[in-house]
């Protein structure tokens, strides 16, 4: 089993268009095995809050990137490679990027399971109030920087949260997910929660 933990950024989070796509693949002892930033022209107007507090990249520097249809099958290849879990920091927002640019390109969307490290933290530590990726880092005592809003750091740092979670319970990934459930269904521009 591979654990492929991704994020997005977007450039309009009221259009849900796609500016980066980050990923990090580990085996199951989360020894890397891959990591990359994919860049992409979102082919739309930006959020002003996005261009000034969030992106990581600037417009001219995505301007000369493919758009999402262009990148639509290696991020396929990797989402639904059947030895694969798919993990996201708080996913579901992820998810409705993802759907909503399969829909505008007129592309099938996505089919996968995924595992929300959000919500398995939050169940860990029995929060009421969702844990953010920086208080899971203090509560977990990691000592990484987090370089926040490139994809493919918050990537990592969920991946970090999800690493430190199976040591501080001496569990496996899937040994944890069984204690606290916290996974889902990507299909048809949908997705469904199943931790509830």
């Amino acid at each position: 089993m591979k654990y492929l933990f991704f994020d997005i950024e977007g450039a309009c989070p009221k259009l849900s268009t796609i500016a980066t796509f980050g990923y990090v693949l580990t085996d199951e002892n989360f020894d890397l095995i891959a990591r990359e930033d994919i860049l992409m022209n979102p082919n739309s107007k930006y959020d002003w809050y996005v261009v000034k507090k969030l992106l990581s990249y600037t417009k001219s520097q995505l301007a000369k990137e493919p758009t999402f249809d262009f990148h639509y099958d290696k991020i396929k290849a990797l989402l639904e490679d059947e030895d694969t879990l798919v993990c996201g920091f708080s996913i579901s927002n992820d998810l409705k990027y993802l759907n909503s640019e399969c829909k505008r390109y007129d592309l099938p969307s996505f089919e996968f399971s995924y595992m929300d490290v959000q919500s398995l933290i939050d169940k860990v530590f029995e929060s009421k109030n969702q844990i953010g990726i920086e208080r899971a880092y203090d509560l977990l005592e990691i000592n990484d920087e987090i370089l926040l809003h490139r994809s493919d750091e918050d990537a990592f740092a969920a991946m970090n949260v999800t690493k430190k979670l199976c040591s501080l319970k001496s569990a496996s990934l899937s040994e944890l997910i069984s204690l606290y459930p916290c996974t889902g269904k990507n299909f048809s521009y949908a997705h469904e929660d199943c931790a509830h």
